[in-house]
């Protein structure tokens, strides 16, 4: 849900290589079950930056998949796939997903798609995380999630999308590269790659495999309360010194925010708009960019757009005519509410989530709100764990992942050891 999926780091692949998956064929009977060949969930494989992680893969590649579409019957879906260098350890090496933080919902922002300046691949800045998990003897999985480089816009924040996107994912993985891989798994994400991980751990047994847990970086959660938290805190100080300054540093971001839901919300509410969620023509002019560019430059145009509405003396005491006050009360964005909700559901598997102290964009306030609710859905789950980090923002956060003795190492070596 913010830059910090641009943290400029870099994230790892592996070259895979294709398989058909077969059913029993205990039967003479050609139109038995039994005997049929299952249909590869894997449509398409290709390389994946191999000059980048050569070093550290024996396999790198970018697939298609097979997935249940939000709005209905099947679509495909784009993940990078990772595969340690080395032998094979016995039963496979543990599967690990990387679940990214918003980076838009074009298909430009597909992580897999994403480069650096330099031309080279980034998986959206997040390719040394991943490198430093193959080689600790993961299998990375990093899906693009339903609509990022694939047919039609990304729905944003939606949990039954994400979480099937990366379902889905880890059985086409599982089905391809079977002899590679092992039964167990378990899920790590960052801001709506965190929330994303967490819709995953509710409804993790549709996977069929051997889940072990999640570790959540500043995962998006209560969003109504976001929104409605940015407005109240700019409209108490509008006529006061702190009144556009405030402005100018809150509203960019959560008009942003709000165009990639918007973008997303449409994808399976058609009769939704963007007249219905903004106020101005100015403010929609920049809203419907958001299904052709990225979230930074989204950001970007609302910064440069508010700082001139709060420029002229004239305004200092309106509200910027973007996003309506009453966005979570109308119809399609109440929906959206409730489709992108978690923390409601029972997790019987570890959970671990970590959250900055000094992050402005998922405030701790939400996160603890969160743990109150994860804690009273998942009463019976003795597993469970919110670590606060007093000098940590929502980017530096993150890096956590690349500490040794951080988290997620302390997570792994407990739940999912490598081999």
């Amino acid at each position: 849900m913010n830059s910090a999926a641009y943290l400029s780091k870099i994230l790892i692949t592996s070259t895979l290589t294709s398989a058909l998956f077969l059913a029993g064929c205990g039967s003479d009977n050609n139109n038995s079950p039994s005997s049929q060949v299952a249909p590869s969930l894997i449509t398409k494989t290709e390389n994946y930056a191999p000059q980048q992680t050569e070093a550290t893969t024996n396999l790198s590649q970018k697939i298609t998949y097979r997935m249940p579409a939000i709005a209905g019957g099947q679509t495909t879906a784009t993940a990078v796939v990772m595969i340690p260098k080395g032998t094979t350890p016995a039963g496979g090496w543990p599967m690990l997903v990387w679940a990214h933080g918003t980076t838009g919902v074009a298909d430009q922002c597909a992580p897999s798609n994403l480069k650096s300046e330099n031309g080279d691949f980034n998986l959206g800045g997040a390719l040394p995380i991943a490198q430093a998990l193959v080689s600790q003897g993961y299998a990375v999985i990093a899906p693009d999630y339903e609509g990022l480089g694939s047919a039609g816009l990304h729905p944003f924040l939606n949990s039954k999308s994400e979480s099937e996107s990366i379902i889905s994912a880890v059985k086409a993985v599982k089905q391809q590269y079977s002899a590679q891989v092992s039964n167990e798994w378990a899920v790590v994400g960052h801001s709506q790659g965190g929330h994303a991980a967490m819709a995953v751990a509710e409804r993790a047994d549709d996977a069929g495999l051997n889940f072990k847990g999640v570790v959540a970086y500043a995962p998006a959660s209560n969003l109504g309360t976001i929104l409605l938290g940015g407005y109240a805190q700019v409209k108490s100080v509008l006529g006061q010194p702190a009144g556009v300054p405030t402005a100018k540093a809150v509203l960019p971001d959560l008009q942003a925010f709000a165009s990639l839901i918007s973008a997303g919300i449409t994808q399976y509410q058609p009769a939704f708009t963007y007249k219905t969620g903004f106020t101005s023509q100015r403010s929609i002019d920049i809203a419907v960019k958001a299904e052709s560019e990225c979230y930074p430059q989204v950001a970007t145009e609302f910064r440069t757009d508010v700082a001139n509405f709060y420029n002229d003396s004239a305004n200092a005491t309106k509200l910027y005519p973007g996003l309506d006050e009453n966005f979570i009360q109308i119809p399609a964005a109440a929906i959206f509410l409730v489709d992108s909700t978690i923390g409601q559901k029972p997790i019987a598997k570890p959970i671990v989530v970590v959250q900055g102290e000094l992050d402005g964009t998922v405030p701790a306030a939400i996160t603890r709100l969160l743990e109150s609710q994860v804690r009273a859905s998942s009463k019976t789950n003795a597993n469970i764990t919110f670590k606060y980090q007093a000098t940590d923002t929502h980017s530096s956060v993150v890096l956590d992942a690349l500490n040794p003795n951080g988290q997620l190492a302390t997570f792994l070596k407990a739940n999912l050891p490598s081999k």
